[in-house]
């Protein structure tokens, strides 16, 4: 049985919306949620909260006020679907993998994916090939939650074979850095054809990681500041940022600054990129500290606010001007991953988020116009850390558990690459 609940208490400020600690409590165990991903550091200059599972949070003051026409009152979200009727049925497709990060689909039905620990491997009809198509070298390292993360095919994959990838490794002055590469996929090997961008900041914690070609053709990275929390308004470094290439790695002439792949600035640890199909507008996932995990909707030149804002703050003077997010978690933690809009099928339109604290897929309606957004819990801790969720061209859904990361209870079968086949087909 999937677990599905209606998130049931979501309060909107301004255009924030929080959803409290309330909204999953039939779907949580009475235990306190990890505070996020990493766990905390010294490092940090904002105090931890200590979220609760079961209490609901106050609203977060924000100098935008709740409308008066029920805008800052409790919203309920009702399921779409009962159990009977819900739209996916689950398959385990392969198991046994070690921590899983990012898939991509391959024109001949492919689906190629990485392992945090350094290889590249593929899933080809219907079955997990056991010699994978890449172990990274040195001077690549897997440490924490560093390590091979992010993967994309390149557009033109079916002529070139091109792929990139997102991966840590020890710089010469032997700190921990991020790099983007371009591999070679033939047959049943793949190589590393070029580095495209170097030097971007990394730990053993807040490495973001994600990487994505947007409807432009552009390619789009996520980085965390390392838990250098400065990093992040610092529009000089790499860090705490999503930036965006060309292909070859050079810059985009549009890019928002001049010389520079920066497109958005002041985020801590932002793991997930998906494009709206029809507005074609970008959404992000980021950790928060403890709690205040954000769904962002991304500008280019915007400035999300990390460390001087998270959740629905506000301030004055430039800090009044750092964009808020669409939603964000209150006082509980999702620990939000990969993401991925819907374009087939009853939730057509509507946007999934891996939640590794969370233990289970978020459920989100974007809202338009007048409609508020709304959001609901599916599949809580049934199969624990969730990584990632992604569509496959045929409209099946595709999750990837993490729960053999360090953070996780690994069961023997983890960790999964778990397949949800269309039942509206």
């Amino acid at each position: 049985m999937f677990c599905k609940k209606s998130l049931n208490r979501i309060w909107l400020l301004g255009s924030t919306c929080i959803i409290g600690a309330g909204l999953l409590s039939a779907c949580m165990n009475s235990a306190a949620p990890e505070v996020n991903e990493a766990g905390m550091s010294a490092g940090e200059n904002r105090p931890a909260k200590t979220p609760s599972a079961s209490a609901s949070p106050e609203p977060v003051p924000s100098a935008a006020e709740p409308s008066k026409d029920g805008g800052g009152k409790p919203e309920n979200s009702q399921p779409a679907f009962s159990s009977s009727s819900f739209p996916y049925t689950a398959r385990t497709l392969a198991s046994g993998l070690n921590v899983p990060w990012e898939m991509a689909f391959a024109p001949d039905g492919r689906i190629f994916f990485t392992e945090r620990p350094g290889t590249l491997r593929v899933f080809e009809e219907g079955e997990l090939r056991k010699k994978p198509l890449l172990e990274l070298p040195a001077p690549f390292i897997s440490e924490g939650e560093g390590g091979l993360l992010g993967l994309a095919l390149d557009p033109a994959f079916e002529d070139n074979g091109f792929a990139y990838a997102y991966h840590s490794y020890r710089s010469d002055s032997g700190g921990v850095e991020n790099r983007v590469l371009r591999l070679s996929i033939s047959g049943s090997k793949a190589e590393i054809d070029k580095v495209l961008l170097d030097g971007i900041p990394g730990d053993t914690n807040h490495n973001g990681g994600r990487i994505k070609f947007g409807p432009d053709g552009y390619l789009y990275i996520t980085t965390g500041e390392r838990y250098e929390p400065e990093l992040a308004q610092d529009q000089e470094s790499l860090g705490g940022k999503i930036l965006r290439i060309s292909k070859d790695g050079t810059l985009p002439a549009d890019n928002p600054f001049p010389h520079s792949p920066v497109y958005s600035w002041g985020h801590r640890n932002p793991q997930g990129l998906a494009w709206q199909p029809e507005s074609g507008v970008l959404y992000s996932s980021e950790h928060g500290q403890s709690s205040h995990d954000e769904i962002n909707l991304i500008e280019a030149g915007g400035n999300y606010g990390w460390p001087l804002i998270e959740g629905d703050e506000a301030g004055t003077g430039s800090v009044a001007k750092m964009k808020l997010p669409l939603l964000h978690s209150g006082e509980v933690t999702w620990a939000p991953s990969g993401m991925a809009f819907i374009t087939q099928g009853p939730w057509s339109g509507e946007l999934l988020v891996a939640n590794l604290a969370g233990q289970q897929l978020l459920h989100v309606s974007p809202g338009t116009g007048d409609k508020k957004p709304s959001a609901e819990a599916l599949f809580h801790e049934k199969w624990g850390r969730i990584r990632n969720v992604a569509e496959g061209p045929d409209g099946t859904l595709y999750v990837m558990t993490n729960n053999r990361d360090g953070r996780g209870s690994p069961g023997a079968a983890d960790d999964q690459l778990i397949a949800l086949r269309p039942n509206w087909k």
